[in-house]
């Protein structure tokens, strides 16, 4: 048995690599409060992606019919959900690179995700001091996508625009034509939502107001 393990050790430490690489994007993600990501479909997601190109790489490597075959194969696969923001469809490169990267060489698989968590780390430091840093203006929007789920949001549609939603902290989208204004803000507290509300469904140039609660 201890002939076989070291038999197979270097396809085995590598393979194990890509699956802990993936748990720690995992958490890297989780780490800069994406919530979109924080399910048990994206956690089977990343641990089961760097494997998969891993196994891939190691078959085709080196036999080109298998290689073209694996090609016209693997074109018939298509990705049915949407994908969320850009952020997400930057992390199935990475985890599909880090498979192949570990099939080929451990050491650009190990630059790779240190690499990855190195750059997460500032983000988020920079996230957390960016009012002593002066980027407020810059990383004004810093939630995900996905985050409307867990947050109260407002949608209010105008004929004019309304200052107090212009200057608003909670603001998070605003749209301007001649024939309508549309507002989006979000908060954790459901009662800025709710005095919002009351302040603006007075104003004659409101259309509509859309509000949808978080948990």
């Amino acid at each position: 048995m201890i002939e076989t393990f070291i038999k197979y050790s270097g396809t085995l430490l590598p393979f194990s690599y890509s699956i802990i690489s993936g748990l720690f994007l995992f958490a890297g993600v989780l780490f800069l409060n994406q919530k979109w990501a924080n399910t048990i479909h994206y956690f089977l997601t990343f641990l089961l992606l760097p494997p998969v190109a891993f196994v891939i790489t190691k078959m085709i490597s080196t036999n080109l019919a298998l290689s073209l075959g694996m090609i016209g194969a693997l074109s018939i696969v298509r990705f049915r959900n949407p994908v969320k923001n850009p952020l997400e469809l930057v992390i199935y490169f990475a985890l599909i690179t880090l498979g192949v990267t570990y099939g080929v060489n451990d050491k650009f698989g190990f630059l790779l995700i240190l690499t990855i968590l190195i750059l997460f780390i500032i983000t988020k430091l920079i996230l957390k001091f960016k009012h002593f840093l002066n980027l407020n203006e810059l990383f004004a929007y810093s939630f995900s996508t996905n985050d409307g789920e867990l947050k109260n949001l407002m949608e209010v549609e105008s004929k004019g625009e309304i200052e107090l939603l212009e200057k608003h902290t909670n603001l998070i989208f605003s749209s301007h034509s001649k024939e309508l204004n549309i507002y989006k803000l979000s908060s954790a507290n459901r009662e800025v939502i709710n005095k919002l509300k009351k302040d603006i469904e007075k104003n004659k140039d409101v259309q509509n107001i859309i509000i949808r609660y978080g948990e």
